[in-house]
Protein backbone atom coordinates (compact mmCIF):
# COMPACT_ATOMS: atom_id res chain seq x y z
CA UNK A 1 0.00 0.00 0.00
CA UNK A 2 0.86 3.51 -0.36
CA UNK A 3 1.27 6.27 1.73
CA UNK A 4 -1.47 8.14 -0.05
CA UNK A 5 -3.52 5.60 0.13
CA UNK A 6 -2.63 4.78 3.95
CA UNK A 7 -3.27 8.63 4.55
CA UNK A 8 -6.19 9.28 2.80
CA UNK A 9 -7.70 5.92 4.86
CA UNK A 10 -6.50 7.39 8.08
CA UNK A 11 -8.32 10.62 7.59
CA UNK A 12 -11.53 9.05 6.34
CA UNK A 13 -11.47 7.18 9.69
CA UNK A 14 -10.28 10.13 12.03
CA UNK A 15 -13.46 12.62 10.23
CA UNK A 16 -16.00 9.64 10.74
CA UNK A 17 -15.39 8.88 14.27
CA UNK A 18 -15.16 12.49 15.07
CA UNK A 19 -18.52 13.38 13.30
CA UNK A 20 -19.89 9.89 15.02
CA UNK A 21 -18.79 11.69 18.47
CA UNK A 22 -20.27 14.80 17.67
CA UNK A 23 -23.69 13.51 16.86
CA UNK A 24 -23.27 11.38 20.06
CA UNK A 25 -22.53 14.33 22.14
CA UNK A 26 -25.10 16.52 20.81
CA UNK A 27 -28.21 14.18 21.16
CA UNK A 28 -26.82 13.16 24.61
CA UNK A 29 -26.82 16.90 25.69
CA UNK A 30 -30.36 17.51 24.04
CA UNK A 31 -31.74 14.69 26.13
CA UNK A 32 -29.97 16.02 29.44
CA UNK A 33 -31.41 19.69 28.02
CA UNK A 34 -35.30 18.24 27.65
CA UNK A 35 -34.82 16.43 31.29
CA UNK A 36 -33.67 19.86 32.92
CA UNK A 37 -36.46 21.64 31.49
CA UNK A 38 -39.15 18.68 32.25
CA UNK A 39 -37.49 18.59 36.38
CA UNK A 40 -37.87 22.69 36.31
CA UNK A 41 -41.53 22.33 34.95
CA UNK A 42 -42.45 19.69 37.65
CA UNK A 43 -40.72 21.37 40.50
CA UNK A 44 -42.52 24.92 39.36
CA UNK A 45 -45.66 23.44 39.44
CA UNK A 46 -45.66 22.25 42.84
CA UNK A 47 -47.68 23.82 45.47
CA UNK A 48 -47.61 22.20 49.00
CA UNK A 49 -48.52 22.98 52.61
CA UNK A 50 -44.93 22.66 53.57
CA UNK A 51 -42.59 25.28 53.40
CA UNK A 52 -39.27 23.64 53.91
CA UNK A 53 -40.19 21.53 50.50
CA UNK A 54 -41.21 25.23 48.98
CA UNK A 55 -37.58 26.76 50.04
CA UNK A 56 -35.88 23.54 48.16
CA UNK A 57 -38.01 23.44 44.86
CA UNK A 58 -37.15 27.35 44.55
CA UNK A 59 -33.56 26.35 45.09
CA UNK A 60 -33.74 23.20 43.25
CA UNK A 61 -35.31 25.84 40.18
CA UNK A 62 -32.45 28.08 40.09
CA UNK A 63 -30.14 24.91 39.85
CA UNK A 64 -32.11 24.11 36.74
CA UNK A 65 -31.96 27.39 35.63
CA UNK A 66 -28.04 27.54 35.88
CA UNK A 67 -27.86 24.09 34.26
CA UNK A 68 -30.72 24.87 31.07
CA UNK A 69 -29.25 28.32 30.15
CA UNK A 70 -25.76 27.18 28.91
CA UNK A 71 -27.61 24.20 27.19
CA UNK A 72 -30.08 25.83 25.34
CA UNK A 73 -27.06 28.38 23.77
CA UNK A 74 -25.17 24.98 22.93
CA UNK A 75 -28.82 23.57 21.16
CA UNK A 76 -29.12 26.65 19.57
CA UNK A 77 -25.82 26.71 18.33
CA UNK A 78 -26.21 23.00 17.11
CA UNK A 79 -29.51 23.64 15.37
CA UNK A 80 -27.72 27.26 13.37
CA UNK A 81 -24.87 24.73 12.31
CA UNK A 82 -27.13 22.05 11.31
CA UNK A 83 -29.61 24.09 9.21
CA UNK A 84 -26.41 25.56 7.37
CA UNK A 85 -25.26 21.92 6.25
CA UNK A 86 -28.99 22.03 4.47
CA UNK A 87 -28.62 25.27 3.34
CA UNK A 88 -25.29 24.51 2.06
CA UNK A 89 -26.01 21.26 -0.05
Amino acid sequence: MSVVTVTTTTVIVATTTNMMTAFALGAIGTCILISALIGKELSTSYEGPIPTITERLKSLIGSFNVAITPMLMIFALIVAVKVMEVLAT
